[in-house]
């Protein structure tokens, strides 16, 4: 199944690499896993759900999960939650402008240019 790499903002594990580890087409349900994790963190997946409200609505939920090992792990896992908590309005805010316009929202298209000029 395909990958992508995605910035974490997380100082310790700044990029992550996910593989589609699931696809259920009647459930709407991605499921991506990280791979080549540190060893102090021994799960990080996160799986979306599209759930039609209406003729022209959707909600989407995002269920993450995140095991780690030992006392980095823990501190991870409270990072990871806190990141996750605050990017929260954004990724909403991001996949609502992409659904309505077909293109990713301004702040993203910049955030891609640069990450393409850095290769």
């Amino acid at each position: 199944m395909g990958g992508r790499v995605c910035a974490t903002g997380i100082r310790l594990l700044p990029q992550v690499t996910e593989e589609l580890t699931g696809y259920d087409q009647a459930r709407r349900t991605p499921t991506y896993q990280a791979q080549d994790l540190p060893a102090f963190v021994t799960l990080a997946r996160n799986t979306w759900t599209v759930i039609p409200v209406g003729e022209s609505r959707c909600r989407v939920t995002l269920e993450a999960q995140f095991q780690g090992r030992g006392a980095l792990g823990a501190l991870m896992g409270w990072a990871a939650v806190l990141q996750a908590r605050r990017n929260a309005r954004r990724v909403e805010a991001d996949l609502g402008h992409y659904l309505r316009h077909g293109t990713p929202p301004p702040r993203k298209q910049r955030q891609l240019s640069r990450a393409r000029g850095a290769l």
